[in-house]
């Protein structure tokens, strides 16, 4: 005589494991003790030293930081993303002008194209919060170097 055992076993096993599967995918593991990564905005594109033409197609990107539209909402870990052309990057804690050197991305975009005139350019890619507002960190800037043709 054959015994099977009974299809419900089967049912509840399977999906136990999908539910395991699932959660084990929601979050990132993290090794105990092990301080999360920092937050660091970054140029895609250019890359440092390279040459370019105009207009300069600029790719930005964030790692461990939400890039949003700007709000008066301040949101910790969240923001929006400025270029500064030819200019030093703002100190924490200041406001961010508007103006021609300091391009505001305040709809959370990640790519521009930049109007630069030939020769050699400074970019600084800066982090800000809802109202504008530089962040801190080391990583929430980035400045780079470029050669318009």
């Amino acid at each position: 005589m054959l015994i099977r055992n009974p299809p419900h076993r089967c049912s509840v096993f399977a999906g136990l494991l999908a539910f395991a599967l699932v959660l084990g995918g929601c979050a990132p593991v993290r090794p105990a003790g092990q301080p999360a990564a920092s937050p660091r905005v970054y140029f895609v594109s250019p890359q440092d030293g390279a040459t370019v033409t105009a207009p300069v197609k600029v790719v930005m990107a964030a790692e461990n930081f939400t890039v949003e539209p700007a709000s008066e909402t301040v949101t910790p870990g969240h923001g929006h993303l400025h270029i500064m052309v030819d200019t030093d990057c703002v100190a924490a804690g200041q406001g961010v002008p508007k103006d021609d050197t300091h391009l505001h991305f305040g709809k959370g975009q990640l790519e521009a194209e930049l109007a630069l005139a030939p020769g050699a350019h400074t970019l600084c890619l800066q982090a800000a919060d809802g109202l504008h507002v530089a962040l801190p960190g080391a990583g929430m800037t980035q400045t780079i170097a470029i050669s318009v043709e």
